[in-house]
């Protein structure tokens, strides 16, 4: 095994790189990919909507039928503090981006989540989209 192993070290070359140039790349790529995934359209906010809707319906502690644009997490859906939390990592996974706990915590409905989302995808309020 060592032998393979230097012998491949001698004969290939891979560029390194520190974490802190591949974080940054891969944090541009994700709010780029927000961004091209969420316009300001209609048609892409319904898009963006039926997907956050999606999401919620799948969470294995909520009644689907009881699932509307509208409906309060906590107080529609009977979801405590630490299910909020779960929903709100598995809105950031779903489309890369970070929700700050003050943010998140304003975050009532589907439609305050679709709000956000889209926000993001414009570069957020005082945000360079290109940063």
């Amino acid at each position: 095994m060592y032998r393979y192993k230097n012998f491949l070290l001698k004969h290939v070359r891979v560029a390194r790189r520190g974490p802190e140039s591949l974080m940054t790349k891969d944090m541009w790529l994700s709010r780029a990919a927000v961004r091209l995934m969420s316009g300001t359209s209609d048609a892409d906010s319904e898009v963006v909507m039926n997907r956050v809707l999606g999401l919620v319906k799948k969470y294995d502690k909520i009644d689907a039928s009881k699932v509307t644009e509208k409906a309060d997490f906590q107080k529609d859906l009977g979801l405590d503090s630490l299910d909020r939390v779960e929903l709100v990592m598995a809105f950031e996974q779903e489309f890369s981006v970070e929700i700050p706990d003050e943010r998140a915590d304003q975050l009532v409905c589907c439609s305050d989540v679709v709000d956000f989302i889209l926000s993001e995808a414009r570069g957020g309020p005082g945000k360079n989209p290109a940063a």
